[in-house]
Order: structure tokens, then sequence, then C-alpha cells
């Protein structure tokens, strides 16, 4: 019998496995090891210092102080509220190697901003901008407010059919909306086009590495999903459903108003809001989608194929210059 992803049941047995998949990720995960001091950031700091232009450098820090402020909240709360709940070990495992990733994900970020000397201090704090950023905050707050909404259930009555409503809710937007959507085209996005520019490249090579592990992240998600919805079918009503899918539309609106902050001067070459959010919605369909649940934006279209293709190397490459090496995750990729 299977060991229920919410108990009751001994989270300190790891085998026999109840869940294979979850250890597979794991090692996978192990497997991808990287540390951001392996990437040069040579060429970044003569761009940010020398004569960058004004709207490439507002959208750069604007990106990088929302994507650095999101991994921090992100480990935090997958500390704080999934590892908490859920109750397999060999899950566990997996998770708190994602809050090691996380971890590492910020120091990545950091690595970024001492080198390019972004201020850490006074009025142009890059650890402060979001609480000044309207587009930034909301999205702060939406996901605090989801993930406070569920521990008081589980703080309260851990029992009941409402809070199971809630932790698929929860699971769905942090998977699924949050890593799946505004951290994947965060990352593979606005700043990998800049690099495509030839600007920036460093930091857009130390994102896809990012990404890389966000992959792993999602995939998990998705099967945990899945399991639960198998597990608990009844949480999958009408009524829950209608609250993710008004998560999502929620999420894709604060992300159309953050990428318009972010190009507030108007597009760079190759990048637009109009595309980036017809992206963010194909991204949120196809999330949906892989556990079961109906797409909201009908049609929404991939505006940039480049993206993918970064995705799909089953090599490591110095993406912007010619070298080739092996990259040891490569069939941690392969999930689909």
């Amino acid at each position: 019998m299977k060991k229920p992803i919410l108990g009751p049941c001994d989270s300190y047995q790891l085998a026999p496995f109840a869940y294979p998949w979850a250890w597979d990720m794991y090692k996978a995960s192990r497997a991808n090891e990287w540390t951001p001091e392996e990437i040069g950031m040579g060429g970044d700091v003569q761009h940010w210092r020398g004569d960058m232009d004004p709207k490439h450098r507002h959208m750069f820090l604007s990106v990088m102080a929302q994507l650095t402020t999101f991994d921090i909240e992100r480990g935090d709360d997958a500390a704080e509220t999934f590892l908490r709940i859920i109750q397999p070990a060999e899950m566990k495992q997996f998770l708190k190697r994602l809050i090691f990733e996380e971890a590492g994900h910020t120091q990545a970020y950091r690595v970024c901003i001492e080198n390019l000397g972004i201020p850490e201090s006074g009025p142009e704090n890059i650890y402060d901008i979001w609480k000044h950023v309207p587009s930034m905050l909301k999205r702060i707050r939406m996901a605090q407010k989801i993930s406070d909404d569920l521990m008081r259930l589980y703080e309260s009555d851990p029992e009941s059919l409402h809070f199971k409503k809630a932790f698929l809710r929860t699971a769905v937007f942090w998977f699924l909306i949050f890593e799946g959507v505004w951290f994947w085209i965060g990352l593979l996005g606005p700043v990998q086009q800049l690099a495509r520019l030839g600007v920036m490249k460093n930091t857009a090579e130390q994102f896809i590495y990012i990404a890389r592990d966000e992959t792993q992240h999602i995939h998990f998600g998705v099967k945990l999903i899945r399991e639960f919805i198998a597990q608990y079918p009844e949480c999958a009503d009408a009524e829950t459903l209608e609250v993710i899918r008004t998560d999502t539309v929620q999420a894709i609106d604060l992300e159309e108003e953050f990428i318009s902050y972010c190009l507030q001067d108007g597009p760079i070459v190759g990048y637009s809001v109009v595309d980036h959010v017809e992206t963010a919605k194909f991204f949120a369909n196809m999330r949906l989608r892989s556990v079961g649940i109906s797409e909201i934006y009908p049609g929404a279209q991939h505006r940039f194929p480049w993206m993918s293709e970064q995705m799909e190397l089953k090599k490591e490459r110095n993406f912007f210059e010619t070298r080739v090496t092996e990259y040891q995750a490569g069939g941690g990729l392969s999930w689909d």
C-alpha cells in the first residue's frame, strides 16, 4: 500500500519506496550539481560599467531584483509549507534538495550582483526594489497569501477536505505557476534576449543553469499533483478548479504588469510585452494540461522558440561562445 502523501506514515522510513520517481529525481538533481563561481562575469562587468543602453539596464535590473527575491521566497516556502506537510520520506528528500538548490540560486544572483557592483544598500538597494515596485510587491504578496491560507488550515484542521483542497491549490500555484510560469519566463526570457544581442551573456548563462534546476522542480510538482489527485480525487472538484483558474489569470495579469514595468521605455529588439505575455499564457496552458486541468488561454502561442532550444540541449554549452562540455544532468531533463 502506498504511503499517503499527507500521512499518516513513517517519515523516517525511506525504503521500500512508495514513490521511486521521487528518489530518482533527487538523484538526478544531485548529478546536476553546479556552482555559480564556475561562470566568469568579466564580459558582463564591462557592459554594466560601460555605456550600456539605459533601456537595457532598467530591464536587466528589474528582472534581477524580482528573481533574487522570488528565489528567497520560494526556498522559505518549500521549507515552511511543503516540507512540513508532505510525509513520505522520499518526497521529503527531494524537497530538501529543492530548498538547497533555491539557496544556490540566491547565491548565483549574489555573484552577479557583487561582480557588477549593483548597490546593496541605500535608496538603490537591489534587495529592496520589490517593496517599491507595485508589480513586484503584488506577486510576492499573492504567493505569501496562498501559503498563509494553507498553513492556517494545516494548523487548525489538517484532516478536513477544505485543507486538502487548499493543498492542491497551493501545489499548483507554487510548482506550476510560480516556478513553471513566473520563474520560467523570467529566467529564459528578457535577459536571454539581451544575451542574443550580445549583452550580459554571463548572467544569462547563470540563468540557464538555474532554469535547468527549475525544470526538475516543475516535473516533481507535476508528479506530486497527479499522485495527490489520484489519492484525493474529491479535492479536484469544480470549486477548487475554479480557484486554480482564478489564481492563474491573476498570475498572468501580474506578469503582464511586471514585464510592462521592465520594458517601460519601450521594447528591446526582438522582445515585446505582447510576445512575453503570449508566451506566459502558452506556458500556463501547458502546465495546467500536464496535471489534467483544462487550459485557460486557447490558442496561446510560444513566441520565443529559442527558449526551448536552450533547454532541450543534451550537452551543456557556453551558449554564446563555442566551447562544448558534457552536462552532467542531461538525463535530468527527460522527465517528459
